[in-house]
């Protein structure tokens, strides 16, 4: 019985090669300076170029409705890698179907290249980076002198949303209720109010998992943050990149306790 033959090799058109890795364009993003690349090039490249890991994102945000597919790694910005033009990249989900039909053979061998690339950028002890955003949208809905009203939505948005079990919000005690839980995305509250506060957000992972905290060979299923509400123009966000990892089985380890604290840091209000 002889072997079947293996399919013919296809031949890739130079525009469809990513311009960072030289191969077939896979899950292509496109970046607002109209250059195309791969998804996990534009996030890898994004991630070693931002300027700041902690800070106020100087992007403004959208207020279209949330996107189920939305990826964080998209909204950080960071200097083009074909002309260093500060930019954002978007999935170009018409390219994407059009390259898998044209390339079916490659397009699939490019996923399991991705996948096992994936795997390959595992850190020491089986830690992954995963990109957090932290922050509120803002509308001033009437005000004068004396009063104002401002329409609120306090968001927390993370590049692996299927590792999360919950996001617990707390507010400020003069809301009713102070305190809400999230068990999916998109993970946001929206209030009316006439004054900023400080929320704290608690973002806990599925049973398994955990975030790598530096020191400790024990890491913690929550983590918190704290964010002060941004009620200056359509408001802000910050951006963390936190490590998790799946957990190995030790006995007699609790997990209750304080988590490790980032805060996206803000000039304190008066």
């Amino acid at each position: 019985m002889t072997e079947a033959a293996p399919p013919p090799a296809e031949d890739i058109a130079h525009d469809d090669l990513c311009p960072v890795c030289h191969l077939l364009l896979y899950a292509p993003v496109r970046t607002q300076c109209s250059h195309i690349l791969c998804a996990s090039c534009m996030a890898q490249w994004a991630s070693t170029s931002s300027t700041s890991n902690i800070s106020h994102s100087s992007l403004d945000l959208d207020l279209t409705p949330f996107d189920p597919n939305y990826d964080p790694a998209y909204d950080l910005e960071a200097n083009c890698p074909m002309c260093r033009t500060p930019t954002t990249a978007s999935p170009d989900n018409a390219l994407a179907a059009q390259l898998e039909s044209r390339y079916p053979v490659t397009y699939a061998e490019r996923k399991v290249e991705e996948e096992v690339e994936r795997g390959a950028r595992v850190g020491a002890g089986g830690a992954e980076g995963v990109m957090v955003l932290i922050g509120n949208r803002h509308r001033l809905e009437r005000g004068t002198e004396d009063a104002n009203e401002h329409d609120w939505t306090f968001f927390v948005r993370l590049s692996r949303p299927e590792l999360v079990d919950k996001v617990e919000v707390y507010l400020h005690p003069t809301f009713r209720p102070p305190s809400v839980t999230l068990r999916r995305a998109p993970f946001e509250v929206r209030r009316l109010g006439w004054g900023t506060f400080n929320i704290e957000a608690t973002i806990w992972l599925k049973e398994g998992w955990s975030w790598v905290k530096e020191g400790s060979r024990v890491g913690e299923r929550f983590l918190r943050l704290d964010w002060e509400l941004d009620f200056e123009g359509r408001g802000r966000q910050g951006r963390v990149r936190g490590r998790v990892r799946k957990d190995e089985v030790v006995e007699g380890v609790e997990e209750e306790g304080e988590g490790r604290r980032l805060r996206p840091r803000q000039t304190p209000r008066v």
